[in-house]
């Protein structure tokens, strides 16, 4: 295929890679250590949001309610929360036997709510899908009211780094392989392209006032052969394949073996710090409507 994109993301992939795809391969230990991570972002975004009782709020790309079930506690009991995704199989996972809480199918670039609907507008690693910020961005802005406030987590995908040496692959190989991840699904291209300033930028066309940001490196180890084997066979984000099939597909079963190969190598060499570190930054973004800050309001 070339640099065709290995897959069509759709809605439904999105809530099956949730679902599923997320977690694949993870053992116990590793499936905590990725739910107290969730729960931090989760928490540090409610925090930056400045929740109160009474507050309208839309948990932008809800999918299956990590922001959701929190808001909704908070601005108990007379705000409520819209969760706005574009997955209806991820949706259905959201429990509705609280009124506050209602579920919309929609697309963050057109979102289907009025205008100055809501208080505040929470996400979390939703706008690196998005081809067009300054649309999803105004759209934003379109449906918070009047000093309405954005609290965002998202990942800056591009500077994603490892410690491993990949000895036996060639640098030509690696980059072949680097490309085709990049190509992988219609959404990875906006995952790496990602960061700071285009957000900043989109944010001041919407009418936002100058973004906060908090830059902070997420850190995640493979420590044994069963991680390795989990980290390369698991689809990295909705819509796209794993890196074995994906090699697999383009590159042919020989250089996977290879690389495979290479992998277990990094790992042996890498026991006495612990296993192979990857690091990703983080951004922690929160934008005001308009020009005034809260104070105690």
């Amino acid at each position: 295929m070339g640099e065709q994109a290995e897959n069509v993301t759709s809605a439904d992939s999105a809530g099956r890679w949730l679902a599923r795809d997320r977690d694949a391969g993870r053992d116990s230990a590793d499936r905590a250590v990725l739910t107290g991570l969730l729960a931090d972002i989760r928490d540090r975004v409610l925090n930056a949001a400045r929740l109160r009782p009474g507050h309208d709020v839309l948990d932008l790309g809800a999918g299956t309610g990590l922001l959701t079930h929190a808001a909704a506690r908070v601005v108990a009991p007379a705000g409520s929360v819209i969760a706005v995704d574009r997955s209806a199989a991820a949706l259905a996972e959201i429990r509705t036997n609280e009124a506050r809480i209602r579920p919309v199918v929609g697309d963050a670039c057109h979102l289907p709510i009025a205008d100055a609907t809501f208080d505040r507008v929470v996400a979390r690693s939703v706008l690196i899908y998005l081809p067009d910020l300054r649309a999803a961005l105004r759209e934003v802005a379109r449906v918070l009211r009047p000093e309405g406030l954005l609290s965002a987590f998202e990942p800056v995908n591009a500077g994603r780094r490892h410690d491993a040496n990949l000895d036996g692959v060639t640098p030509d190989e690696i980059e072949a392989i680097d490309r085709l991840r990049r190509l992988s699904s219609p959404s990875a291209g906006p995952m790496m392209a990602f960061d700071v300033a285009p957000f900043v930028d989109a944010a001041l066309h919407a009418g936002f006032s100058t973004p906060t940001v908090g830059e902070t490196t997420v850190t995640e180890r493979l420590s044994t052969r069963a991680h390795v084997d989990a980290h390369l066979s698991r689809r990295p984000h909705p819509g796209a394949a794993s890196p074995v099939d994906l090699i697999t597909r383009h590159l042919g079963a020989d250089t996977t073996a290879r690389y495979v190969t290479a992998w277990y190598r990094a790992l042996d060499k890498a026991v006495d710090r612990g296993g192979i570190t990857f690091t990703n930054p983080v951004v922690y973004l929160t934008a005001y409507l308009g020009t005034r800050r809260y104070g105690h309001g």
